[in-house]
């Protein structure tokens, strides 16, 4: 079986948390924004391409203003459906809205030991430990920078993010934090040797670039050029606004959302104006604050209604969906994160979301927390198995078995029972037995189940690596480093 079988749910269950009116009236406020205040684009080629195509451009302020109509027919050639490459074609996720992921989350700068609960400033081998941990778990199909490789030169950390990552996981890799086109450039040459070559990279890309935008309406240079860039190649990238709503962005939710939508709908315009069918990826983590401190409230009621608005424009436009959901506050594993990446993951995936980045951070997405990811995995299990609905058929009402049991209520023996009872999800981490039975195996809380399960993983023989393709990456890195001194 393909490993994205166990991601996959089919016609899934979903919110209608918009009407299409509603949905409609959001889109025309984004163009109406888009070609009458315009985005901020800082980066030449970027104005080059859109004033070729009919946008209004001031090159001292670097606004563009996009015509609706433009914005439409670039929008028009976007991929409604593609793939993202695994190291191996067994690992593939298919991007075709019957299938749902979650990936690690990234950007983060410390590192919290399972055994001890120390945190410390995070280096390249937390990366390591951290693919690994991902490699092992059912329900978590990406890895990615889950936090920044400190310990290693600036001028080619990406890079190495990037090597920590695919050696030690098999799965889709997210590249994030990555700034410049030399970077780009030898990621593309790194995962071109991992694909086999620069035209089975388009086929399968073996990674996705975050390109973030800033709030309100701000293209940034280095991602506006990478992105370019990127989309050249067939990689896949995922705009990802992160406005705050009363901060960055109107209070409202629906407010917000329209400038979340117009920095990336505007990202994707220029992508397929350039580059007519690139794979893009209606991404972001609109968030809100809490007003009485300013502390970013990733998980906040409104945080997760302006994301999950984000599912049904990706929707509207016929784009994947993908979206940050699992970056808790809590500063420690337990209940607080639990229930918050439980609500945030529930509803990024009913209302729309194909892939959701991430898990394994706390506080705010700084703190990469090992033992968490574990407990997100069985939290996803469970999200996908509601997800993929009630089936009913002459099958599984079973009619005739319910005339012949009658009165007998004997169904745990019957033939019907053995050829459906594994359908049913079953806890990994989660008690299910007695209160007596879970005393006497130790009363052990599900956090130092989740603890056991990455000493588990981490003791194990990791996945192997192929040593020419390990002495390449060497030599691209090595030759990185030189290049951007």
């Amino acid at each position: 079986m393909a490993y994205a079988d166990g991601c996959y749910v089919g016609k899934r269950v979903k919110l209608e948390l918009l009407s299409p009116d509603e949905i409609r009236q959001i889109h025309e406020s984004t163009l109406d924004v888009i070609e009458n205040v315009g985005v901020m684009f800082y980066s030449q080629k970027a104005l080059d391409v859109l004033e070729a195509n009919g946008a209004t451009v001031d090159r001292k302020t670097t606004v563009a203003k996009i015509p609706g109509e433009v914005v439409e027919r670039a929008l028009s050639t976007a991929p409604h459906a593609f793939t993202l490459g695994g190291r191996t074609p067994e690992y593939d996720l298919p991007l075709d809205g019957e299938h749902i992921y979650i990936s690690s989350d990234g950007c983060g700068v410390s590192y919290r030991d399972p055994a001890t609960g120390e945190v410390r400033s995070s280096r390249k081998e937390d990366l390591v430990n951290c693919a690994r941990v991902v490699q092992a778990l059912d329900n978590v199909s990406a890895t990615s920078a889950v936090v920044s490789a400190q310990d290693c030169p600036v001028q080619s950390r990406v890079l190495h993010e990037f090597d920590a990552c695919v050696r030690n996981s098999a799965k889709h890799s997210i590249v994030v934090s990555i700034k410049e086109d030399w970077e780009a450039r030898s990621l593309i040459e790194m995962a071109a040797s991992l694909a086999g070559g620069r035209d089975e990279l388009r086929e399968r890309p073996t990674f996705t670039a975050i390109i973030c935008t800033v709030s309100p309406l701000h293209q940034e240079r280095f991602g506006m050029d990478l992105a370019l860039t990127l989309a050249e190649a067939g990689i896949p990238v995922s705009f990802y606004p992160m406005p705050i709503l009363g901060a960055t962005g109107p209070v409202t939710i629906a407010g917000s959302a329209v400038v979340n939508n117009a920095e990336f709908v505007s990202g994707a315009a220029l992508v397929q104006l350039a580059h007519p069918g690139a794979p893009v990826i209606h991404g972001g983590g609109p968030t809100a604050m809490y007003m009485n401190s300013g502390a970013y409230a990733s998980n906040s009621p409104e945080a997760i209604l302006i994301r999950s608005v984000q599912g049904h424009m990706a929707d509207f436009y016929g784009v994947p969906a993908w979206y940050g959901a699992g970056a808790t506050t809590a500063k420690e594993p337990g209940i607080q994160s639990a229930y918050e990446n439980a609500i945030a993951m529930f509803m990024a995936y009913a209302n729309g979301a194909d892939v959701t980045f991430g898990t394994g951070l706390l506080d705010g997405s700084r703190i990469l927390c090992l033992e968490n990811m574990v407990v997100d995995d069985e939290i996803l299990g469970m999200v996908k198995r509601i997800l993929r609905g009630v089936e009913v058929s002459d099958e599984t009402i079973a009619r005739d078995l319910i005339v012949k049991m009658g009165f007998k209520g004997d169904y745990l023996f019957d033939n019907h029972t053995r050829k459906h009872v594994r359908e049913l999800w079953q806890a990994k981490l989660g008690e299910t037995g007695t209160y007596e039975g879970w005393k006497a195996a130790g009363a052990r809380s599900t956090v130092e189940k989740a603890q056991d399960k990455v000493r588990e993983i981490l003791a194990a023989e990791p996945i192997g690596f192929p040593d020419d393709l390990g002495r390449e990456f060497d030599a691209i890195i090595a030759a990185a480093e030189k290049q951007s001194v």
